[in-house]
């Protein structure tokens, strides 16, 4: 049987800047499976199809995608790609979406799960790092440390940040897990900056915390590294007043 793909029928079209490109995507995924376009069992285009069509990054293209499956639109099969879900489709049983990151008790609950995987992400990857690891970390730092950028440039540039980390671990679990999490990652990470962005320091707070866990990593420090992550997500959640100081 042959495979249908629904490359040719996402109407992709390049995204206005600014606001929160992700959104733009999912609503237009998402309208033309409502409308009938795409059907379900048609397999989405790659990342990096997307990512060109949309003219946005493949972190945000991940992002959607992230939302899309939370809702149930898109089901990911390993190894396969990401299809338009069918109703024989075996539901989630772990689920995010925007509502999660609009309460502070949820959001909270967020950064204490971010905490766990991530703390433990950055101790295999201090462990595992290459030189060409270390290389692609420092290059995303650089993209962090320019300010006075839009807000979704600095989201992209963190998430990003903590992705590479994931991959940097080789647990291709904690990469699945982190990347299934990736609309809330993003929407923890675009609060926080946000947030970070009012009051002045609070920046250059933030991206101290950046360096700290890139320098843990780059000599090969995994507590060290765990620590600096766990700081950095404490620190976060207490600008957002998620903790109190």
């Amino acid at each position: 049987m042959t495979r249908r793909t629904a490359a040719a029928k996402i109407r992709a079209k390049p995204i206005i800047r600014p606001n929160r490109l992700s959104d733009r995507i999912v609503e237009a995924i998402r309208d033309d499976v409502e409308a009938g376009r795409v059907s379900p069992g048609d397999r989405l285009p790659t990342e990096a199809a997307l990512s060109a069509a949309f003219d946005v990054s493949r972190t945000v293209i991940r992002e959607a995608v992230s939302r899309l499956q939370t809702e149930g639109i898109v089901v990911s099969r390993r190894g396969s790609g990401v299809y338009v879900a069918k109703a024989g489709d075996a539901p989630r049983t772990f689920r995010m979406g925007p509502a999660d990151t609009e309460e502070m008790v949820s959001l909270r609950e967020i950064f204490e799960l971010r905490i766990g995987v991530e703390s433990e992400a950055a101790a295999l990857a201090a462990a595992r790092r290459s030189r060409s690891d270390v290389s692609s970390l420092r290059k995303i730092l650089g993209r962090l440390s320019a300010g006075g950028r839009p807000l979704e440039i600095g989201v992209e540039a963190d998430v990003a940040f903590h992705r590479r980390i994931a991959e940097i671990s080789q647990n291709r679990q904690i990469l699945r897990f982190v990347d299934f999490l990736s609309f809330v990652l993003a929407e923890a990470i675009r609060a926080a900056r946000a947030n970070s962005a009012k009051q002045e320091g609070w920046s250059g707070m933030a991206y101290g915390e950046h360096v700290a866990i890139f320098e843990a990593i780059e000599t090969g420090d995994p507590e060290q590294a765990r620590q600096a992550i766990r700081q950095h997500l404490i620190q976060a959640q207490t600008r957002l007043g998620l903790l109190q100081s």
